[in-house]
């Protein structure tokens, strides 16, 4: 009896103290400026007068934090409107240092406490969303503040109202695979639909999100890998992978292993730990014996699929190896190996019945042999006078595109050496014309081509003006031609005068 009677003393003693705790945080929320403008201000009053709180106290206090900040907001811009002031520039103004103060004071942790206050969406959020301005500022937040739960779940409302492509930049939106998923689809639909300068931004804001973890980057190649068996788009959507892949190695994501994962090279061992061991991003370099494993395996009478070869990382440190004059410390013993490996992956075809491989067409491997062998001399030899007297040989070897982007590489090694122009004599260098050459046979080199003549358009040479003019309007004549012939690398030119 005693101990109940104990307890029953004790209960009202807690609730007194309960509602002692409710109104000195009541208290707190209305002594806060302002604090009758809050759009929770109703329920915290309530709040208060359950807990036990006089009228008299609530009224008291609103009045003294009270500052009229909205009002005189109103005023300022009532005083602006007379001035003759726009009305959207007010808007713009008032928008714009509004979302200062909001990326300025902005709490993550008092920004998830909606959710669990409101028990439900708030009716100003949904608001917010269908104006450009705010959700550029719930953008820009949820890169600041990756772990807000209101911020992520804004991502969502934004992406289910159909502003998925706007979100493609952010990288929060990765952290929700039906956020993701419909981010990509909608990008991967751009890429395929578009052309032009705006393919670039579309691309860059992909590589941006897809890389944003391990997890999406895989989920991304596995999808287009799938994606890459279709007919129609499937060359396309390869070209797109392996951009991405590109990408993602120059910031230093190390995609070896999921690239080869993809192409089934882990079913051939032998090949899988030649390839690991150079194209891994600690490694990214040739040795001669992994590339005489790889010749001797696809020399054999029944070779593995030329697909592991077609990997654009090993084209890329073959053509290196080849092409480059400055290349001279590998053992030339093994050039025939490497030629061989490099012309096998671009020139060999092959016709697939489900798993099962029906025919090799090695039609074009010996000519792609010879035009490699040929034009890899030249290029280790370095002799202007050897060049110009193999010209017409060149130019027909200049078809081959393999053989074009070796001698890009070539040519960019040779005419960025400090010493180039000092030595030239002609109006027109000879790795000019090879390069107009080049621009004019393959379409899909103009890129490249571009990405060549920017620096050599770029570089001062105060001293050699004749020269240097003659160059400039050589290469502003490649310049006009590419933009002429390609329209992908117009707004890369027109960066270059911003």
């Amino acid at each position: 009896m005693e101990e109940s009677s104990y307890e029953e003393e004790e209960a009202p003693q807690e609730e007194e103290d309960e509602n002692t705790r409710v109104t000195k945080e009541c208290l707190e929320a209305f002594h806060q400026k302002d604090s009758i403008c809050e759009a929770s201000i109703f329920k915290t009053v309530k709040k208060y007068f359950n807990a036990g709180g006089t009228p008299e106290e609530v009224v008291n206090v609103l009045a003294e934090s009270f500052e009229g900040i909205g009002n005189l907001a109103r005023q300022l811009v009532l005083w602006l409107e007379f001035c003759g002031e726009s009305t959207s520039g007010i808007e713009s103004m008032v928008e714009d240092h509004v979302k200062d103060l909001l990326e300025e004071h902005f709490d993550p942790k008092k920004a998830d406490t909606i959710f669990s206050e409101e028990g439900d969406l708030p009716g100003w959020l949904g608001e917010m969303i269908s104006y450009p301005t705010w959700r550029n500022l719930f953008y820009s937040l949820a890169d600041k503040h990756p772990d807000c739960i209101m911020l992520n779940f804004t991502i969502k409302l934004i992406s289910d109202a159909g502003f998925t492509d706007e979100i493609s930049s952010v990288s929060t939106a990765s952290q929700q695979i039906d956020v993701f998923s419909r981010i990509l689809k909608t990008s991967v639909a751009s890429i395929l639909r578009f052309r032009g300068s705006s393919l670039e931004n579309i691309i860059s804001d992909l590589v941006k999100l897809v890389c944003s973890s391990k997890h999406t980057y895989f989920y991304t190649i596995a999808l287009l890998h799938q994606a890459c068996k279709d007919r129609g788009t499937g060359y396309k959507l390869r070209y797109l992978s392996q951009e991405l892949e590109r990408r993602a190695r120059k910031m230093g994501r190390d995609t070896c292993y999921i690239t080869l994962a993809m192409c089934g090279a882990a079913a051939y061992p032998t090949i899988y730990q030649s390839l690991t061991s150079m194209l891994t991003l600690s490694k990214n370099a040739l040795n001669s014996g992994d590339v005489t494993t790889l010749y001797q395996l696809y020399s054999a009478e029944d070779p593995p699929p030329v697909a592991f070869l077609r990997l654009p990382q090993l084209f890329e440190l073959l053509i290196d190896a080849l092409y480059s004059p400055s290349e001279k410390s590998r053992n030339t013993e093994h050039n025939d190996k490497y030629i061989y490996v490099l012309a096998y992956g671009v020139s060999v075809t092959e016709r697939w019945d489900g798993d099962e491989r029906r025919s090799i067409n090695t039609k074009r491997l010996e000519q792609t042999i010879n035009a490699i062998e040929k034009t890899h001399a030249l290029a280790k030899l370095d002799d202007m006078q050897e060049w110009l007297c193999n010209i017409e040989t060149v130019f027909k070897y200049l078809k081959y595109p393999v053989v074009s982007m070796g001698i890009i590489k070539y040519c960019k090694v040779v005419t960025m050496d400090s010493s180039y122009f000092k030595g030239v004599t002609d109006s027109v260098p000879l790795h000019l014309i090879m390069i107009d050459e080049i621009a004019n046979n393959h379409p899909l080199h103009h890129e490249t081509v571009f990405e060549f003549l920017k620096p050599l358009f770029e570089r001062s040479h105060e001293h050699l003006q004749a020269v240097v003019c003659e160059t400039y309007r050589t290469s502003f004549r490649q310049f006009i031609l590419l933009l002429y012939q390609d329209k992908c690398v117009q707004s890369r030119f027109q960066n270059l005068f911003e």
